[in-house]
């Protein structure tokens, strides 16, 4: 067996990301069937089947344009959520993600902003990127809190950019640059590991 070092490279201090597998499907999927979760991440109504055939889809692209994590939590490695970062430009050096975490009695814990640091911590320490960008929902004043604590800046509002519920929502696009993460007081991912 794996010493944690090795079993959780990609970590914060809450959290640690591993590869999505397909037996964490049943478990998105039951988060994806939460009407608030879904809307918060943007993610059409699909059943069990569909999910697994578009996750078959994507592991083509894993590990090239996209990577798909499990977010689990380390004191008991539990299955808390889940991030995408996707849209991954090598020559242009960014990429850009979402997540979100599945169970509504996690949310507001710090589970979010964790992964966040730990996967900028990826993107930008192992993948060498230089800018690492998001949009959200302009309503959604938690997630703007969250990734304001990992370091990233407003840089737009995209006007009328979606529909939720109904009704045409602004778009909030925030960034986070190499030298600005380079900047953060905080531990790096594999510091954690220097501890141990």
């Amino acid at each position: 067996m794996a010493d944690d070092a090795t079993r959780h490279r990609i970590r914060g201090a809450l959290v640690y990301l591993r590869p999505l597998e397909p037996d964490d499907l049943e478990t998105t999927h039951r988060w994806g069937r939460d009407a608030e979760y879904a809307r918060l991440i943007g993610e059409p109504p699909r059943s069990l089947t569909q999910r697994k055939r578009r996750f078959d889809d994507l592991l083509a692209e894993h590990g090239r344009s996209l990577y798909l994590f499990a977010i689990c939590r380390l004191q008991d490695d539990a299955l808390i959520g889940r991030l995408d970062l996707f849209d991954v430009d090598r020559l242009n050096g960014s990429a850009a993600f979402g997540l979100g975490i599945g169970d509504r009695e996690l949310w507001g814990k710090g589970y979010g902003t964790d992964a966040v640091c730990a996967v900028v911590d990826f993107a930008f320490g192992e993948l060498r990127l230089e800018r690492v960008w998001l949009g959200t929902d302009a309503e959604n004043g938690r997630a703007h809190r969250a990734y304001e604590k990992a370091g990233f800046k407003v840089e737009a509002r995209l006007r009328r950019a979606f529909v939720d519920r109904g009704r045409l929502v602004d778009e909030i696009r925030m960034s986070l640059l190499r030298e600005e993460w380079e900047s953060l007081p905080r531990r790096k991912s594999w510091e954690f590991d220097e501890e141990s």
